[in-house]
């Protein structure tokens, strides 16, 4: 674990509010885990950074709501992307149309607020119907990344 300096926890802070339009500060730590890193932020796991970007990670989306970027799908959707699928274009009953390929997403299930996953945009907002993927999952609940962070013993 590494603490980041004051200047690094500022320009992250203000990238993930780009992002995701949420406000984050406090006392940075990075944690290496598997292809991401973990951002604990006064020691709770709320951002990650993935080839050089920083987002929210799940536990960031759902402790902080972010208001850009939701992907939502349906319910038969659910246990696939909770097993570490990626985000299929048929599950998909909405896409902010603002989103761009390889911008952070969240995905949350029809009637449900919270999110379930983290990931990567694979093609725009606006083509993420039909068939094929159309987001990466980088983090979701249950993950080794929760389970590490969040896992109650």
């Amino acid at each position: 674990m590494q603490r980041l300096r004051k200047k690094d926890a500022k320009k992250i802070s203000e990238e993930v509010k780009e992002r995701a339009g949420i406000d984050v500060s406090g006392e940075m730590d990075l944690v290496n885990f598997e292809d991401v890193n973990i951002i604990l932020v006064n020691s709770e796991p709320l951002l990650l950074e993935y080839e050089g970007k920083h987002y929210v990670s799940v536990y960031g989306a759902i402790k902080l709501k972010p208001n850009k970027y939701e992907v939502r799908v349906d319910e038969g959707a659910m246990k696939f992307i909770m097993n570490g699928a990626d985000i299929m274009k048929p599950g998909i009953v909405y896409a902010d149309p603002n989103i761009k390929e390889g911008d952070f997403v969240f995905v949350t299930v029809e009637g449900k607020q919270s999110p379930i996953a983290i990931g990567i945009a694979l093609c725009s907002g606006e083509e993420m119907k039909g068939k094929g993927k159309a987001v990466k999952n980088l983090n979701y609940v249950g993950d080794d990344i929760w389970n590490a962070f969040l896992k109650k013993t």
